[in-house]
């Protein structure tokens, strides 16, 4: 037997002998909106390395049907529950996922039938994750596995969101104990431990002990919340009896107080203000600069023609670029500030200045003649990039329509650290979309508009 299926089945028939955590039966999975034969946009190009005009446009990327997720299931043995453990793995993408309300003191009896604590988790990222990495720490529930709790293998798309309920009895729980409803996935379980009301924590880690989001209220926690990389400052306030802790907007995350505030209990809804003219919640959306041609190949005089600044939907809601702007200082006040027009292509959603989650946006001068691959194309309002062009090491920074930064390039206290563009004739990419605004954070490739 695999060491992790051993520590499984100790874990559980500890559990169960002492008549604390119940894992949900077998066959309990009731799915509204199953996961399976989801399809998620990517696109690709290969061949030649002419750099097409404008108007030569790639065909629409396919649709990918991805395979049939791996299933948990649950039986009985003499000595207890056997867990049958297909879904665990042990990689997942955790700066994808964000905890964004914990609801520690219901009124009445934490855990009774119609009270029941909760974790709600939201899916920030732009690609399907499956669960079976994730492991949920909180004072004073149970470790939680996803694979324990029978969710190993099931799919959390962009936008979605997980909701982890604890019953203070087996006979509490609710039939089925797992269920997908629309945009989000239950699981309940039975513990007689509770969250803590007034100095608790809820941290989210992998299989390998790797660190992801984290919250702590009431008071700093001991280990192993204390660790640097979960938090800082000071602990969120106690939520009062009957309130929940939210986090309003899900891309926000300082691991700090400033996050979080008290709040209605709202399971498996989203806490953004809603919309004034449709009165729905949008969904939060992270952009990113992931590509930045400051200094193409062949004299400079035609550098205008070929400059590009590639930016990315994180997900999980569409944004309207119509109003963001481009410039090449932080300062907000800066001269070149550029508006972003509308060119060419297509961003997945409507209006034609929308981005949806997973797409690119080719942010360009009126000059520029390169390829542009499958992305959205928007233009600066004069023939160049921000003020008269990108300069090699000059910052690039992209602001919304009310002025807010949204990601930026090469705002570092020293802008002459390495990568150094005037070194060589290629891009900086980001290492990773969600990758900070760091020197370590960018490395030299061929140029890849639109890819």
């Amino acid at each position: 037997m695999h060491p992790r299926s051993i520590a499984s089945f100790l874990h559980l028939f500890l559990f169960t002998a002492c008549g604390a955590w119940t894992p949900p039966p077998a066959g309990a999975l009731a799915d509204t909106s199953t996961s399976s034969g989801t399809t998620v946009e990517t696109s690709s190009t290969t061949g030649s390395t002419t750099w097409p005009s404008l108007t030569d446009w790639l065909a629409p990327p396919a649709d990918l049907g991805l395979p049939e997720p791996a299933t948990t299931t649950f039986g009985t043995g003499s000595d207890g529950p056997v867990l049958t453990d297909t879904g665990d793995s042990a990689t997942i993408d955790l700066s994808a996922l964000r905890i964004t309300e914990v609801f520690a003191d219901p009124d009445g009896k934490d855990g009774g039938a119609t009270s029941p604590e909760f974790v709600e988790i939201a899916h920030v990222g732009a690609s399907a994750l499956t669960l079976g990495g994730l492991v949920v720490t909180a004072r004073s529930w149970p470790e939680l596995w996803m694979g324990d709790l029978g969710i190993g293998g099931e799919l959390l798309l962009p936008g979605e969101r997980l909701l982890l309920e604890r019953y203070a009895s087996p006979a509490d729980l609710p039939v089925p104990a797992i269920l997908r409803e629309g945009e989000v996935l239950r699981a309940a379980f039975a513990d007689s431990g509770g969250l803590r009301n007034d100095d608790g924590a809820v941290a989210l880690r992998d299989q390998d002990g790797n660190p992801g989001d984290a919250v702590l209220y009431g008071a700093l926690q001991p280990a192993p919340f204390d660790e640097p990389a979960l938090w800082t400052g000071d602990a969120v306030p106690s939520p009062g009896a009957g309130e929940s802790l939210c986090r309003p907007d899900a891309t926000v995350d300082s691991d700090s107080a400033a996050d979080w505030s008290a709040c209605t209990p709202s399971p498996g809804q989203l806490h953004s203000e809603p919309d004034e003219t449709t009165g729905e919640a949008p969904l939060p959306t992270t952009l990113a600069i992931v590509e930045v041609l400051s200094n193409p190949p062949g004299p400079a005089s035609l550098e205008k023609h070929a400059e590009f600044v590639e930016i990315e939907n994180l997900g999980p809601g569409t944004v309207d670029l119509a109003g963001f702007t481009l410039a090449d200082a932080i300062d907000p006040e800066a001269p070149g500030i550029d508006p972003l027009l509308y060119l060419g292509g297509d961003g997945g959603c409507a209006p034609v200045t929308c981005l949806a989650p997973g797409r690119k946006a080719l942010l360009v001068g009126s000059l520029y003649e390169g390829p542009v691959g499958d992305a959205l194309v928007l233009k600066t309002d004069d023939n160049a990039l921000a003020n008269a062009g990108l300069g090699h090491t000059e910052a690039v920074v992209l602001r919304d329509d009310q002025g807010e930064l949204r990601s930026s390039y090469r705002v570092w206290p020293d802008p002459l650290a390495a990568p150094d563009p005037a070194t060589q004739e290629e891009a900086l990419v980001r290492v990773a979309p969600e990758a900070p605004d760091a020197p370590e954070s960018w490395v030299f490739a061929a140029p890849s508009p639109g890819v």
